[in-house]
């Protein structure tokens, strides 16, 4: 029996950073879909499209859109139970998740070796300073996140 991890992992190597976004939130929004049912599922996306959208109207200059639709979010998230809520606020942290492997592997496949040599912000730290970013620069930067 061959193992489709492999598989995915050699399909995975070969595309763009937007192929394996929605390679994994698909394969999360499956297992999502046969664990939790199409009601979860359909509550999620309700979800993200509103929380999506009024980030999107608010970059756009349409305040009282995105304002609208941040009420409307909250309106729906204020009717949830713990209950709902918790698996709802799981399910978003897991998709957060394999977005961040899907940046790393973007940037490995690139060619980003400071990701797989640095063992610590320490590492990382150092390899800026040696790559010419003054320390007051990387001190403001830090600062400001």
């Amino acid at each position: 029996m061959t193992d489709i991890t492999d598989d995915i992992a050699e399909e995975i190597s070969f595309q763009g950073f937007e192929d394996d976004c929605k390679l994994l939130g698909n394969l999360l929004n499956d297992i999502l879909q046969r664990e939790a049912g199409s009601t979860f599922v359909d509550k999620l996306e309700k979800i993200r499209v509103l929380s999506q959208s009024a980030c999107n109207m608010r970059q756009a200059g349409m305040e009282d859109l995105a304002e609208m639709l941040e009420k409307q979010l909250a309106s729906e998230l204020s009717k949830m139970t713990l209950e709902e809520a918790l698996p709802l606020a799981r399910a978003f942290s897991h998709h957060l998740t394999l977005m961040g492997i899907a940046e790393t592997h973007h940037r490995v496949r690139k060619g980003g070796n400071m990701v797989l040599a640095a063992k610590s912000c320490d590492d990382i730290f150092n390899n800026l300073l040696q790559d010419g970013v003054s320390p007051v620069e990387l001190y403001k930067t830090v600062f400001k996140q």
